[in-house]
C-alpha cells in the first residue's frame, strides 16, 4: 500500500512538472491574476482603489493563459524549434503588455465587454489554431470533444476539492477554535480556480493531430447527454419560438425585445447539439439526430426574422446600444451560418468557430464596432432631442430656452447617464463654447470613484444645457425615486456644525455582489459607512458603538411621487447613539421599488461628534 502511495505521488509529480515545462507562461498568467485577485480579496474598497493596476493586472492575466495556450498549441502543431516557441512568447508578453499599459487606471463597463468580446475570439481560436487546413475535420472534432470532457472533469474535481477543504477548514475552527479570516474562504476558490483547474486542464490537453484524425471514439456519455438532455430541450425551445412567432403573425404585433435572449439561447444549444452529434448523426438506428441535423437550419430562419424584427424595434426606438450591435451581430452571423450549411457543399464544422471568433474582435475592435457605432447613435440621438425642443440651436447649446417637456427630459437624461458610464462626454465639445472637459473635471476631480464622477459629469452636462436629471419610466411593476438636494440653479447647501468635531461625505452604491463601503479615521478612531444590499438602511460602526439611519420612511415618500414636497432640510438627520451623536444630510438618493424598495446610490454629508 506504501508503495501504491509512492507510486502515486511520483506520478502526479511528474504529471505537474511536464505540464509546467509544456505550458510554462499559461501557468505563469494563472499564478499572477491568481496571485491578484488573492490580493484584492483582503483589501477594503478604499484599499482596492489605491490598488486599481490589480484588477487590470487580472483581467490580462486571464487573456494571457488563453494566449499562451494557443500559441503552444500552434508550436505543437507545426513542431517549432526552440527559438520560434521564444519568439512567440516574446511576441505575447509584448501585446499583453501593451494591452495592460492602455487600459485605464480604473476600468470601466466598456473596458470589461471589449475584454470578454477579446477573451471570446481567443477561446475560440484555441478550438481551431491547430486545425487551419480544411482537412483533419476529424481531429478537430476530437480534439474539441477532449477539451469538453477535460473541463467537465477540472470542475469537477475542482469543486469537490474545494468543498472538502472548506469542511476541513471549518472543522478546525470549530474544534480546535482556530481563527480564519472570513477572505480565506474566498481566495481558496480563487487558488482552486485560478491554479488547481488550470494546470488540471492542461494535463489532459491532447497535442497529437494525427493520432486525433485517426480516432473515432464516441463516449456514450455523450451520446446519452445529447441524445435525451439537450436534443429534448432544443426541441421544446423551438415550440415555443414558434408559437410565439404564430402569435405575433395573428396579432400583428411587434415582438418583445425579450424574445431576442431566447431565440439566441436556442440557437446556441441547437448548434452545440449539432457539434456534439456530428460524428454520429448519419450512423444507423441515430433517425432523430439526422432528422434534427438537416432540418435545424431550415427552422432557425423564421427565428432570425424575429431575432431581427425584436432587435430593429429597439434600435428605432431608443438607438443603438453596444448590447443591441452584438444581438444584431450575432443575428447577421446566425443568418450567414444558416446559409452555409444549406448551401455549401462542404459544410464544415470548423466554420462556425472560425467565423463566430471573427466577429467577435471586429466588434470589438473594427473600424465600425460595438463601441464606435453605440457613441454615434446615442449622440445623434441626443442632437435630434435638443434640436427638436430648441435646446440645440444653429449648433450650439442654448442655456435659455423653451420649456422642455418631463418625457424629452427623461430621453435626454437616459443619454447622458449611458454617455457618462460608457464613452464620456468628449463627442458633445462642439455644442459649447467653453471646455467642457474642464468644466467636468472641475466637478469631478475630487470625488472618489467612478461611479461618483459619472454621476457629477451627467449632472454638470445637464445643468449646461438647462436641462435637470429626470429618471425615466419605470418597467412594470417598478417604481422609481430620487433625491437632489441641489437641483440645477440652487445654491450650495449650508450646515449648521455647532458642537460637532468632524465632517465627512461619503457615496455608497448597490453594487453585484453587495454594497461599497467606507472607511475613515476620525483622530485616530475608526469609521466603516455601508449599507446593506437588502435594506434601506446606512449603517456608521465606531468603536464605541453602531448608529444605524433608516431611510424607509423617507424613501416611501419619494416612491410615491411627493419629490417635490421633499426638502433638503427634510432630508438632514441627527442620529444618537449613548456616546456618538452624528447629523447627517442626505445630498442625493436614488433606487426603485419593485417587490421591495432598493435604494442603489446614497451621497450624504456627516458632522460626527465623538466622546472626549
Amino acid at each position: 500500500m506504501g508503495l501504491f502511495k509512492q507510486i502515486s505521488l511520483q506520478q502526479l509529480w511528474r504529471g505537474a512538472v511536464t505540464t509546467l515545462l509544456a505550458y510554462p507562461l499559461v501557468l505563469l498568467a494563472a499564478v499572477t491574476g491568481t496571485a491578484a485577485g488573492v490580493t484584492l480579496a483582503e483589501l477594503s474598497f478604499e484599499q482596492r482603489q489605491r490598488s486599481l493596476y490589480l484588477e487590470k493586472l487580472m483581467l490580462v492575466s486571464s487573456l494571457g493563459l488563453i494566449l499562451f495556450f494557443t500559441l503552444e498549441l500552434l508550436v505543437r502543431k507545426y513542431k517549432l524549434a526552440l527559438q520560434w516557441r521564444l519568439l512567440l512568447q516574446l511576441a505575447g508578453l509584448l501585446l499583453l503588455g501593451l494591452y495592460f499599459y492602455f487600459l485605464p487606471p480604473e476600468l470601466e463597463d466598456r473596458h470589461w465587454l471589449r475584454y470578454l468580446m477579446l477573451a471570446l475570439a481567443l477561446h475560440l481560436a484555441a478550438s481551431y489554431a491547430m486545425f487551419l487546413n480544411r482537412r483533419e475535420e476529424n481531429a478537430f472534432w476530437q480534439f474539441n470533444k477532449t477539451l469538453f470532457l477535460r473541463l467537465l472533469t477540472s470542475a469537477l474535481y475542482t469543486g469537490v476539492l474545494f468543498l472538502g477543504l472548506v469542511v476541513a477548514v471549518l472543522a478546525m475552527e470549530e474544534l480546535f477554535a482556530v481563527e480564519v479570516d472570513g477572505e480565506f474562504y474566498a481566495q481558496l476558490w480563487l487558488f482552486m480556480v485560478g491554479v488547481f483547474n488550470t494546470w488540471f486542464f492542461l494535463a489532459g490537453v491532447p497535442a497529437n493531430v494525427r493520432e486525433l484524425e485517426q480516432t473515432h471514439q464516441y463516449p456514450k456519455g455523450l451520446k446519452v447527454f445529447t441524445q435525451f438532455v439537450l436534443l429534448p430541450l432544443v426541441s421544446l425551445y423551438l415550440l415555443i419560438l414558434y408559437a410565439y412567432f404564430g402569435k405575433i403573425i395573428v396579432q400583428w404585433a411587434w415582438p418583445e425585445g425579450w424574445v431576442s435572449v431566447l431565440v439566441l439561447c436556442f440557437s446556441i444549444a441547437g448548434i452545440l447539439s449539432l457539434l456534439l452529434i456530428h460524428p454520429i448523426r448519419n450512423e444507423e438506428g441515430n433517425t432523430w439526430m439526422r432528422t434534427f441535423a438537416r432540418w435545424f437550419y431550415r427552422a432557425l430562419f423564421p427565428l432570425i426574422i424575429l431575432l431581427m424584427l425584436a432587435i430593429w424595434r429597439r434600435v428605432s426606438e431608443y438607438g443603438v446600444t453596444e448590447g443591441r450591435y452584438i444581438v444584431a451581430a450575432l443575428a447577421l452571423w446566425l443568418l450567414a451560418t444558416a446559409l452555409y450549411f444549406l448551401f455549401s457543399r462542404q459544410k464544415n464544422i470548423k466554420f462556425i468557430p472560425v467565423t463566430l471568433s471573427i466577429v467577435a474582435v471586429l466588434a470589438a475592435f473594427g473600424p465600425v464596432n460595438a463601441f464606435r457605432v453605440s457613441e454615434w447613435s446615442q449622440v445623434n440621438r441626443l442632437e435630434a432631442l435638443l434640436q427638436e425642443n430648441g435646446v440645440l440651436v444653429g449648433g450650439k447649446v442654448q442655456q435659455q430656452h423653451p420649456p422642455v417637456s418631463e418625457e424629452v427630459e427623461q430621453e435626454v437624461s437616459s443619454i447622458a447617464d449611458y454617455l457618462a458610464r460608457r464613452h464620456g462626454f468628449e463627442a458633445l465639445q462642439p455644442w459649447f463654447n467653453g471646455s467642457l472637459q474642464d468644466s467636468i473635471a472641475a466637478a469631478t476631480d475630487s470625488l472618489d470613484n467612478r461611479w461618483q464622477r459619472n454621476f457629477a459629469a451627467r449632472g454638470k452636462v445637464l445643468d449646461l444645457m438647462g436641462l435637470a436629471y429626470t429618471p425615466g419610466s419605470p418597467r412594470a411593476g417598478e417604481t422609481y425615486f430620487y433625491f437632489d438636494s441641489q437641483p440645477p440653479g440652487a445654491g450650495e447647501a449650508v450646515h449648521d456644525i455647532q458642537g460637532y468635531a468632524y465632517a465627512l461625505q461619503f457615496h455608497l452604491r448597490n453594487v453585484e455582489g453587495g454594497s461599497e463601503r467606507r472607511e475613515y479615521t476620525l483622530g485616530g478612531a475608526p469609521l466603516l459607512v455601508s449599507m446593506d444590499e437588502d435594506a434601506t438602511t446606512v449603517y456608521f460602526r465606531f468603536e464605541q458603538e453602531t448608529l444605524k439611519l433608516d431611510l424607509l420612511p423617507v424613501v416611501q415618500k419619494l416612491a410615491r411621487g411627493q419629490q417635490e414636497q421633499v426638502k433638503p432640510a427634510d432630508m438632514t438627520f441627527v442620529v444618537q447613539g449613548e456616546q456618538v451623536q452624528l447629523k447627517v444630510a442626505i445630498e442625493e438618493l436614488s433606487g426603485y421599488r419593485k417587490d421591495r424598495y432598493y435604494i442603489q446610490s446614497v451621497g450624504a454629508s456627516v458632522f460626527v461628534q465623538l466622546p472626549e
